[in-house]
């Protein structure tokens, strides 16, 4: 369990941080649409570009603590534990700093970025597709007819199905940036020149396998992770939407 403490407390800041420049950029891209015919027709592309920002500047806040993770889960146990000293968050974070400077909080921010930017475009743009075609299936037509009275507007199957498939379809492609962004924290000294070089050197050295390792464990815990975030973020919405109309009308 070493490690969780840090990214759980601040999985939900991150997260904030991602939705709010995501939702804030794609509204200044649709005020630039001249005409609604044309915000239509852009929608989709506007929310890939919107969702590719929010992941670029979101990766410059997750790659200190992605690297403090990774530091606690992989050389706790075979260094400190074995002294009887317990590794901190606090004290990782002081020793990089120390040995390392500001610079080594961002070891790994290529690969991250690869993995988080463009990738968080197509998270955000295959879930609204996957929304827009699910909700023209006669079942979940039918479904929202019979449900039509009762409070919340989100559709739980529907959010939950497609939160599963944007989370699988935006990790499948970036699974080796992941796994040269970890081996890269990993390593306490800089055995590798840049993201080429630390691709290319475990690919000759383990083969294609190592690129992909963790893979399927990745894709499992996109599906349960990206559904609650998506119902997380369309209940919050809607509440605060509501909240919103209710102190509009006072």
């Amino acid at each position: 369990m070493g490690g969780m403490f840090f990214p759980f407390v601040t999985t939900g800041a991150i997260n904030s941080i991602l939705f709010g420049i995501y939702g804030n950029h794609l509204r200044q891209l649709r005020r630039v649409c001249h005409s609604d015919y044309q915000r239509e027709k852009l929608e989709y592309q506007n929310m890939f570009i919107a969702g590719s920002v929010a992941g670029f500047f979101q990766s410059f806040i997750a790659c200190p603590i992605e690297l403090i993770k990774v530091r606690l889960q992989t050389h706790c146990y075979y260094n400190e534990y074995i002294y009887g000293k317990r590794r901190t968050n606090w004290g990782v974070f002081k020793k990089v700093l120390k040995t390392d400077g500001i610079s080594g909080l961002y070891r790994g921010l290529l690969p991250m970025m690869c993995r988080d930017v463009f990738p968080y475009g197509i998270y955000m743009m295959v879930y609204r597709q996957t929304v827009d075609f699910l909700e023209t299936t006669p079942l979940v037509r039918q479904r929202r007819h019979e449900t039509s009275n009762e409070g919340s507007n989100v559709d739980f199957v529907v959010t939950t199905l497609a939160g599963a498939w944007a989370g699988i379809l935006s990790w499948v492609c970036v699974i080796p940036f992941d796994v040269a962004k970890t081996i890269m924290q990993a390593e306490s000294k800089e055995q590798y020149r840049n993201i080429r070089h630390c691709l290319v050197k475990n690919f000759k050295l383990y083969g294609w396998r190592r690129l992909f390792r963790g893979s399927w464990m990745l894709v499992v815990r996109a599906i349960p992770v990206n559904a609650a975030t998506f119902l997380g973020y369309e209940y919050a919405m809607e509440y605060f939407h509501d909240l919103n109309e209710t102190q509009a009308k006072f």
